[in-house]
């Protein structure tokens, strides 16, 4: 089973999340511990080479898996603006 670590940064992310946020993360968390590659590569410049996952309702995790091991370091838990549905959708 893998070790999840976190940031500085994302530990006090987590520890000001609402309750409902940080229970999905912590659920995400649980599920990498089994399965640390589970979600994609994500393409954000931020943070090359990490994979990520969505928190509803709008809080993105960025974290790594250890080469060498399945070791999870979370690297960080941002609040990312979500638009709206219907908004943008006009053609």
């Amino acid at each position: 089973m893998a070790n999840v670590i976190c940031s500085e940064q994302a530990g006090q992310s987590l520890e000001t999340l609402p309750g409902v946020a940080r229970d999905g993360v912590e659920q995400r968390l649980e599920y990498l511990r089994t399965m640390p590659r589970m979600y994609a590569i994500t393409d954000d410049d931020r943070f090359p080479g990490c994979r990520s996952f969505w928190v509803d309702p709008c809080y993105r995790v960025f974290y790594m898996v250890a080469a060498s091991a399945d070791d999870v370091y979370v690297v960080a838990v941002v609040e990312e603006e979500v638009d709206a549905p219907g908004i943008g959708d006009e053609f």
